[in-house]
């Protein structure tokens, strides 16, 4: 078994997603949880943009010669009016407009295919045409560290540029990928970056923010496709080559952020260190971190009982979990164990939530 097929063994058996007999991956509870917090935090990427919602015309099939052909599409033309209707002070060149939409069928990866209909988030990047090659670069740079940021490997990402047909100028449409790399199994392309000048056309004009001159602006737009981007990124955490079966995913993007567990020896203190474990849950629940689900902790009799839950909560991709004793009823200490080194600290009950949200703030 290849290193990657053991990583979506790992996955399916953690409820991220399960492989179909036509081997498309499907996203379970945990996966569909991870895309959703993947959405929000494309939705805060360039905070500036006018967010116009998801347009419901109807799914469309992936096609290279659309990518350069969507500025004449209805879907667009729409989009432009909503921006000079709904965000009029958000009208001016340069301008961002972003949107969600639907697609029949998803493009090709030699590593798996996702379920359909997919999630394409968009965004249009309305720009000065003598500026637009400047824009291009930028936002390919963004984009590519966006991606790092979120990875628990940064290398594994690359911009690829992307062959014109003969009949395109140069000058007026470009095109990169950006794609993750997983060895020999293959690349994964989790962003696709089109710049397309559009031709003459008097219904396409937005005033210029520096000059207040009419300009037909060029466009610069981005294409992710969620469910092939949570998967790569799931795929990335999980393939990271350390002894240890763990998901090493960002920890604001994680579903959960922290655990609670607690090693219960003494039947007589059992009630008090639940009641203490529910207390915890209820400060870090009303703190806005997410923790694990069910009753919130996890209760184990002895230290391998533990280490099994920790494995488990690993697999989960969850990031610290607070582990509790009967010393804890003593004194108040107890421990923060992290994924990334499994190693612990010990932190006072009163540290708690604050310490956990400075963490996740850096």
């Amino acid at each position: 078994m290849s290193r990657i097929q053991r990583c979506f063994k790992s996955l399916a058996s953690a409820g991220f997603f399960r492989t179909q007999d036509d081997k498309k991956l499907e996203l379970l509870g945990h996966g569909r949880e991870y895309a959703e917090l993947l959405q929000q935090h494309w939705l805060r990427l360039r905070p500036l943009a006018a967010h116009l919602g998801e347009d419901t015309s109807g799914s469309r099939s992936p096609s290279d010669r659309q990518r350069f052909s969507f500025p004449q599409s209805q879907q667009f033309q729409t989009n432009f009016q909503k921006l000079l209707k709904d965000h009029p002070r958000k009208a001016k060149c340069p301008t961002l407009i972003k949107h969600l939409s639907k697609r029949s069928s998803s493009k090709a990866n030699p590593l798996f295919v996702v379920k359909c209909p997919t999630t394409l988030l968009t965004t249009d990047f309305l720009v000065e045409p003598h500026r637009a090659l400047e824009h291009f670069y930028n936002m390919q740079r963004e984009s590519k560290i966006w991606w790092m940021r979120l990875s628990s490997n940064p290398s594994r990402y690359r911009i690829v540029p992307c062959d014109l047909e003969e009949d395109l100028n140069p000058k007026n449409y470009q095109a990169i990928d950006i794609r993750s790399s997983y060895g020999e199994a293959g690349e994964v392309t989790v962003e696709e970056l089109s710049l397309v000048k559009i031709e003459d056309d008097n219904h396409f004009r937005l005033t210029d923010a520096r000059t207040g001159d009419s300009v037909q602006p060029t466009v610069i737009r981005s294409v992710i496709e969620l469910e092939t981007a949570t998967c790569a990124l799931l795929l990335d955490g999980c393939d990271h080559g350390r002894d240890a079966q763990s998901l090493l995913l960002h920890r604001g993007l994680a579903p959960y952020q922290c655990g609670i567990a607690c090693v219960d020896s003494d039947s007589e203190l059992s009630e008090d260190l639940a009641d203490l474990c529910l207390h915890l849950k209820h400060v870090i629940n009303h703190a806005g971190l997410r923790l694990c689900q069910g009753p919130g902790f996890a209760s184990t009799k002895d230290d391998s009982q533990l280490s099994e839950h920790l494995l488990k909560s690993d697999m989960l991709g969850v990031p610290y979990t607070l582990v509790l004793s009967e010393q804890t009823l003593k004194n108040g200490l107890m421990q923060l164990r992290s994924r990334d080194t499994r190693l612990a600290e010990t932190i006072h009950i009163s540290d708690v939530p604050d310490y956990l949200l400075n963490i996740f703030k850096n």
